[in-house]
C-alpha cells in the first residue's frame, strides 16, 4: 500500500525504540546523537510471545508489555529509529499507524537483510548483507565514543588503576551469545594467558566483566586475577560500572571476540587493541543456512539463474527471510586491516594509537540526505 508523504521538517520530532540489551542502545543513541535533532529514547519490554513477529493487523500490543505500550501513542514521529530483532516489527507499526508519515530507520542485522520495510537501514558490514541502495555499511557498530566522554569517565573513578603494576592492560570479558561460549575452563584460560602476557612486561590486568559473563566463569577468573591484577564483576543491581573509565585509562585493552560492541568502543580509544578469540560454536540450521547462502552466490557468480532451487533462495535472501550468518572474524580481519587491532599473542604495546573513525557522523549525514528528498512512497 502506498502513502502521498509530506515534505520532512528541519527539525524533527524523533524516536528511539531500543530494548535492555546495552549494544543495542549504545547503537541507536549514536546515531540519534550524531543526527543532532531533539529525540526520545523508549526502552521497550516485551512479553513471552514477544519471537512471533507482528503482523499488519495485529497491534503492537500483541508484543509488548503495558508499560512499553503506553509508550507509544500519539502523535506519531517524524522519524523512528529501532535497533535489533525486538523492535524491528514495532518500526514498521508505527509507520503504518501514522498513515506512512513516519521515516524509518532500523539498525542491525535484522532491518539490514529486509531493507524494503524501511526508509533506511544501517548493517555492520560483517553481517554480510546483499548490496542494496538503502543501507549504509559500517565498519563496526556504532557508539559514542569521543574523547570528552573517555575524560569524564575517568574523573568519575580516579583511583581505579592506584598501585597497579605498569602497564595495566584492560581486559574487558564478554560471555555467551548465540553462537559463542566462554566457560568457566574457557575464562580461566583465557586470564592465565592474558596474566602470563602482561607479567613478562612487568604489567598487571584489569579485568571487567559483563551481564553476558556466566557466574561459573566470573569465578573462575577471581581464581587466576589475585594481587597484584584487578577484577571487577559485573553486577545487576549496580549502575557504578569502572568500564569506560578502563577504556579511558588502561595502557592497552584485550577484548573478547565476540563482543561486536566492546570491541567498537574499545576501538574508538587511543588504547593499543588485542582480539581474544571465543570458542565459535557451529550448529546444523547455521551450517544448513551457509550452504544456501554459498549455493546462490556460487549460481550468480555462474549466472546460473534458471534454477529453481537458486532462484527461490535468492528471493528469500533478498526479502531477508534466509539471512546470511553474522561473520564476526570479518570485523576482526577488518580491525586488523585498518591498523586498530591486532589478534591477541602478538606482542604487547602501549604507544597511543590513532582511533577508528567514528562512522556514527557518516551515516548521520547520508540519512539527511535520504530523508531531504525523499519523494518515493511509503516503503513496502
Amino acid at each position: 500500500m502506498n502513502f502521498t508523504r509530506g515534505v520532512f521538517p528541519s527539525c524533527p520530532r524523533v524516536w528511539v525504540l531500543t530494548n535492555p540489551h546495552p549494544g543495542n542502545r549504545i547503537q541507536a543513541i549514536a546515531l540519534a546523537e550524531a543526527l543532532d535533532w531533539p529525540f526520545e529514547v523508549k526502552e521497550l519490554h516485551f512479553t513471552k510471545d514477544s519471537r512471533w513477529r507482528l503482523t499488519p493487523r495485529q497491534p503492537a500490543h500483541a508484543m509488548l508489555d503495558q508499560k512499553s505500550r503506553a509508550l507509544l501513542t500519539p502523535p506519531w514521529p517524524d522519524l523512528v529509529i529501532g535497533v535489533g530483532r525486538s523492535t524491528a516489527p514495532v518500526t514498521r507499526w508505527i509507520s503504518t499507524m501514522s498513515n506512512g508519515q513516519t521515516r524509518t530507520v532500523q539498525l542491525g542485522r535484522t532491518g539490514g537483510a529486509a531493507p524494503h520495510h524501511y526508509d533506511a537501514v544501517i548493517a555492520p558490514l560483517h553481517c554480510r548483507m546483499p548490496p542494496d541502495p538503502r543501507r549504509f555499511d559500517t565498519i563496526a557498530p556504532l557508539n559514542s565514543i569521543s574523547p570528552q566522554q573517555l575524560a569524564e569517565a575517568g574523573r568519575q573513578w580516579p583511583g581505579l588503576l592506584d598501585g597497579l603494576p605498569r602497564p595495566v592492560v584492560g581486559l574487558l570479558v564478554g560471555g555467551d551469545a548465540a553462537r559463542f561460549r566462554l566457560g568457566a575452563d574457557d575464562a580461566r584460560i583465557m586470564a592465565q594467558q592474558v596474566r602470563r602476557w602482561v607479567e613478562e612486561c612487568g604489567g598487571s590486568v584489569m579485568a571487567v566483566t559483563s551481564r553476558r559473563t556466566s557466574l561459573a566463569a566470573g569465578q573462575a577468573l577471581q581464581t587466576v586475577l589475585g594481587a597484584p591484577h584487578r577484577l571487577y564483576l559485573w553486577q545487576p543491581a549496580s549502575d557504578a560500572n569502572p568500564y569506560r573509565a578502563l577504556l579511558a585509562q588502561a595502557d592497552a585493552l584485550v577484548v573478547t571476540g565476540e563482543s561486536e560492541s566492546m570491541l567498537a568502543e574499545a576501538a574508538a580509544t587511543t588504547a593499543p587493541l588485542y582480539v581474544y578469540p571465543v570458542t565459535e560454536i557451529r550448529r546444523f540450521n547455521g551450517r544448513l543456512r551457509e550452504w544456501c547462502i554459498t549455493r546462490v552466490h556460487t549460481s550468480s557468480s555462474r549466472n546460473a539463474g534458471s534454477n529453481h532451487l537458486d532462484s527461490a533462495l535468492a528471493w528469500m535472501i533478498r526479502r531477508g527471510v534466509l539471512r546470511p550468518r553474522r561473520d564476526i572474524a570479518l570485523l576482526h580481519q577488518a580491525l586488523y586491516a585498518s591498523g586498530r587491532a591486532q589478534p591477541f599473542g602478538k606482542p604487547l604495546r602501549t604507544t597511543p594509537q590513532p582511533p577508528l573513525p567514528p562512522e556514527a557522523p557518516q551515516v548521520a549525514r547520508w540519512l539527511k540526505e535520504i530523508l531531504r528528498t525523499d519523494g518515493r512512497a511509503h516503503p513496502e
